[in-house]
């Protein structure tokens, strides 16, 4: 079926009609001149004017010089880059000479907090703020990836990288819990969301709170940090139209660098010689491989170009937003069409969202929200992502596959074998064919989510307010997998492999959040004091509904309604519900703009702990001291700024995933038993409850310092802090007699980060090109503390929690290299693969029964922490410039001294990389893989397979050129950008993970997760 895009005729001719419709009534007119400088009298070439609420505009020469024409009783805006803009109302003035000033970058910026704004200058707290305009630009079908790098503290992790499926992993200043969740508290509006979803240019800013002191009016759905998400809303003027279009090619970062058949044929043949087998390829079956003389038998596959392609994204937002009487309106939609790279897999998205705000009177003023989109998510029924068995597809082609098989045989049929000897039913060389697997059937989801929000804002007495608000929330996905029947065939027609049993899978689940929010703010100004009150109430209601149908053998593949399917029929739901109430204040004290205060509380009751501990209270208190507003420092002409602050406070932590009710006993049905000689249905206990836990606790002190020097030129922010999480929830082992599946949690664990955050920026201004740049740099150390010396080893991940070491460190023995000479041989202690060769992974032997090393290498004495998953500095920087109408920014993000696992070439089967060429020899000693031949020694999991992943990656890189005002005003268009983008164009990391993109998960260590993309766009901004 051809694919629909919205092309680029239908955006003319959108643009056409808007641009018709918004012509200018005639009317009388003047003619205004006059000359733009700064401070020091300079003419400013590039000036923007522009008569306000207009298209209507244009630009000063080269020395400062312009001419407009506008409308009687019109206000002209004089606006350039790094300066004030100034308002000038023309009146009987023909001449208008105008001053601009340099902006004082920063000071007077409004940041929101939890239930408000302050200026950035008077913050007490650890508050990270991202103009979205720096980055809604840069194509992206998941906005929480834009945050990534732009903010000291705050990691984004975009492991899982399918489209409809990239849900980026975020990190506030460490991981502090061992069992529940990581990913900090979304507010959106006020409403608790997800920013996944949500279009860039639908957002204003975004607020990182990261310290108790900010996050603390939080409490319990605080303790992994908290971003403050705040959408664009209609301001005074007439209708604005901004109009967004973009189209992008992505293609995998990585394309892992596969060996051909001949050559991996020339490696197995080689592991056999080792083992003192016969060769499983003939010199003419390799020769047949090379010269492509019988492709059905010895074909030359790369399987992973033949999954992955160069995929389109194109990206269409229009928004209109204004003001008529006493309401302010933004309206906006935004249509989002991404092939995935990976055959058969895609998303199409369709958003909504309108703000309105509407003054009743001077003191009563009523707004609503609704937000939506509905999400088409197409993908491949075996998983596209890394999964938990052997049926991924990503897996299928490293492991499964083999590229001596073809895509197809000649006669059309899917390639399933070369031409080694098979077996009946499949056999030893029968391959899974990943192409053949991400056609098959059908795997849709569909789901709609829909937010709205109604408040009011009513002054009761002079700078009294009360703000009541209620929301809703709705989200419902569902999903249809189809696997229909399939056969396997040879070259000749034969069945080598089939399935004989379709199946249908429903899901259906449904989420509903309820929130009434009444709050009281009180300001209170008396000369040089300043303070604030807040007092809230919050109660909040979600309910989760789950059901889930399935049925085998339909009478063919085209119908594939649950009515059709004849057995197995299963069928299954659930439910779950969870209430929160809390009670809030927070106390502001401000003292000459130089001393400031400020105490926050939170007392929360939550549905998911015991009676007997179900509410508890999250202060904190937080002080700064602005030194250069002291009489003191008026002489240092150097310093523009410079603020102390500490903050103190503790932050709760109810969230322990999917176990609603940790505390009460679930039984469970269907198990059934043996009774008078026959099956009785029945129930059991399949986890144990604990209702004694409590709240996981974290408290944070933070010590931080701001200062900007040269009139604010220089921006610099840093901060120490110490995160400490006690009480953690986490089921503990306990014997396995006792029978079920889930142990029950208990409050036992200590996790600390500790760690520091440096951030600068810098502006400046060359002639006329204006320059900025910044870096970030953070380091975060993280350790168990208590772990009741009961160690968690995870074999399937090879990592282990335990006290004095980070969550999930790696677990493994330590390998020294190769068996280089025959006395290491000699000396060698046994270890799995013996009889060991030269050319053998060396594993240490550290210890014993006794403590000592025993001449023995085992996983209970000989294992030990290696390294683990958390980098000692992250980094980025940014450079700019902008000269006229053309600009260019470069975005660079990395780690530093960050282990992953690579565990590369050690089995004979499915395909190889170039590292297995690089094989160890008696000539080749410094090899990148172990001698070929035994595999029992060489794939044992150690520090051989543990690499330095560090790198730095060119994450975006955008040029831009912003049409003069001369022209749109001709077309009365406010303004055109056109712009090329690039993300993730280059990486710099070490030459043994080349065939690895070292931005990946932790226990992705066979490249089984869904490739990140390099995406080149180009794309046009329009506002009328």
């Amino acid at each position: 079926m051809k694919k629909k895009h919205f092309g680029l005729s239908r955006l003319l001719l959108l643009l056409g009609i808007i641009i018709s419709c918004s012509l200018p009534a005639l009317g009388q007119s003047k003619s205004i001149s006059g000359i733009v400088s700064d401070q020091k009298g300079e003419p400013i070439p590039g000036v923007s004017v522009l008569e306000k609420g207009t298209t209507n505009g244009t630009i000063t020469d080269i020395n400062g010089n312009y001419n407009i024409t506008v409308s009687d009783a019109s206000t002209i805006v004089f606006s350039f880059i790094g300066m004030k803009s100034q308002e000038v109302v023309v009146g009987t003035q023909k001449n208008i000479d105008v001053v601009l000033e340099d902006e004082t970058i920063g000071m007077d910026e409004v940041v929101v907090v939890g239930y408000g704004s302050q200026k950035k200058a008077n913050l007490t707290g650890a508050v990270s703020a991202v103009d979205f305009s720096d980055v809604e630009g840069r194509p992206a079908s998941n906005t929480a990836t834009l945050l990534q790098g732009q903010m000291t503290g705050v990691t984004v992790s975009n492991f899982a990288n399918q489209p409809g499926q990239d849900n980026p992993d975020i990190i506030i200043r460490g991981v502090g819990t061992l069992n529940s969740g990581t990913e900090p508290l979304v507010i959106v509006d006020g409403v608790e969301s997800s920013m996944s979803q949500i279009p860039a240019s639908d957002i204003e800013s975004v607020s990182v709170l990261k310290d108790a002191a900010s996050a603390a009016i939080y409490g319990v759905r605080a303790a992994n940090g908290v971003i403050l998400v705040t959408t664009k809303r209609g301001k005074e003027g007439k209708p604005t139209i901004q109009i967004n279009q973009s189209f992008a090619w992505q293609k995998a970062i990585v394309e892992p660098d596969l060996v051909n058949s001949w050559d991996q044929a020339t490696i197995i043949n080689l592991d056999n010689s080792e083992k003192g087998l016969g060769p499983e390829f003939t010199d003419a079956q390799i020769k047949s491989m090379k010269e492509e003389d019988n492709l059905d038998e010895w074909a030359n596959t790369n399987w992973f170009d033949e999954m992955f392609r160069v995929a389109p994204m194109n990206n269409t937002y229009l928004s209109v937003s204004g003001s008529k009487d006493n309401v302010r309106y933004m309206v906006s939609t935004d249509i989002l069409n991404q092939d995935g790279i990976m055959i058969n897999t895609g998303l199409k998205r369709y958003n909504f969202r309108s703000n309105l705000d509407v003054d009743i009177s001077k003191r009563i003023k009523i707004g609503m929200n609704l937000a939506g989109n509905k999400r088409e998510v197409t993908e491949t029924i075996n998983s596209a992502s890394a999964t938990d068995d052997d049926q991924d597809l990503n897996y299928i082609i490293r492991r499964f596959a083999s590229p001596t098989v073809p895509v197809k045989y000649s006669n059309g049929d899917w390639g399933a074998v070369d031409g080694r000897q098979y077996q009946p039913g499949g056999g030893p060389n029968a391959i899974k064919n990943p192409v053949m697997l991400a056609g098959l059937g059908q795997n849709k989801t569909d789901e709609y989510n829909f937010t709205g929000k109604v408040y009011a804002d009513l002054e009761l007495v002079k700078n009294l307010h009360y703000k009541p608000s209620y929301s809703y929330v709705y989200v419902s996905r569902r999903q249809s997998k189809y696997t229909p029947r399939w056969e396997m065939y040879d070259k000749d027609g034969s069945v080598v492999n089939s399935n004989e049993n379709n199946k249908l899978l429903n899901k259906h689940v449904d989420r509903r959040r309820y929130q009434v929010d009444n709050i009281l703010t009180y300001d209170l100004n008396v000369s040089d004091h300043k303070i604030g009150f807040l007092a809230g109430q919050s109660a909040q209601y979600w309910r989760v509904d789950r059901v889930e149908a399935s049925i085998r053998d339909f009478a063919n593949d085209e119908i594939y309604q649950l009515d059709a399917g004849a057995t197995e029929k299963d069928v299954k739901g659930s439910a779950d519900d969870l209430a929160l109430n809390s009670y809030f204040g927070r106390l502001n004290y401000n003292y000459a703009d130089k001393y400031l205060f400020e105490f926050n509380y939170r007392y929360d009751g939550t549905s998911r702990m015991p009676s007997d501990s179900r509410w508890g209270g999250f202060p904190s208190v937080s002080a700064g001291w602005v030194v250069s507003n002291e009489g003191f420092m008026s002489n240092i002409e150097a310093l523009s700024f410079l603020k102390l602050r500490g903050s103190w406070g503790q932050l709760g932590n109810q969230n322990l995933g999917d176990d609603y009710y940790p505390y009460t006993q679930y039984i469970e049905t269907g198990k059934n038993y043996l009774w008078d000689d026959g099956i009785a249905p029945g129930v059991a206990m399949t986890e144990l409850a604990n209702p004694m836990i409590a709240w996981e606790t974290t408290t944070i002190t933070d010590f931080g310092v701001d200062f900007n020097l040269f009139n604010n030129k220089v921006q610099v922010v840093a901060d120490w802090f110490n995160k400490t999480s006690t009480d953690v929830l986490m089921r503990l082992n306990l014997p396995s007699t006792i029978g079920v599946t889930k142990f029950p949690f208990q409050n036992v664990g200590e996790v600390k980060n500790v760690g520091w955050e440096l951030g600068v920026k810098v502006f400046e201004k060359i002639g006329a090109v204006d320059v900025y740049g910044g870096v970030n740099l953070s380091q975060v150390k993280n350790e168990i503390v208590d772990f009741k010396d009961v160690p968690d080893i995870d074999n399937d991940t090879h990592t282990i929690s335990m006290e004095g070491e980070a969550i999930d460190s790696y677990y493994a023995f330590i390998a020294d290299g190769y068996y280089q000479t025959q006395e290491e041989l000699d000396n060698a202690p046994v270890q799995p693969g013996n009889p060991l060769r030269l050319g053998d992974i060396k594993l240490r032997d550290i210890s014993g029964p006794d403590g000592v090393p025993d001449g023995q290498v085992d996983e209970t004495y000989d294992r030990t922490v290696i390294g683990n998953p958390f980098p000692d500095l992250q980094y980025s920087f940014n450079l700019g410039a902008a000269y006229k109408g053309f600009d260019i920014y470069a975005f660079f993000q990395g780690l530093q001294g960050v282990d992953r696992y690579y565990w590369m070439n050690a089995e004979t089967n499915g395909t190889f990389t170039s590292e297995a060429l690089d094989y160890w020899t008696p000539e080749n000693r410094d090899a990148a893989v172990p001698r070929w031949g035994n595999l029992e020694a060489n794939k044992v999991y150690s520090s051989f397979y543990l690499r330095d992943a560090s790198y730095l990656r060119l994450k975006n890189l955008e040029i831009g050129y912003t049409l003069p005002s001369s022209i749109t005003q001709k077309a009365h268009i406010q303004k055109a950008r056109f712009y090329f983008s690039g993300v993730n164009l280059l990486t710099w990391t070490h030459d043994n993970v080349k065939n690895y993109d070292p931005e990946k998960k932790t226990g992705d260590d066979r490249n089984r997760d869904y490739p990140g993309a390099k995406v080149y766009s180009i794309g046009v901004n329009i506002t009328l």
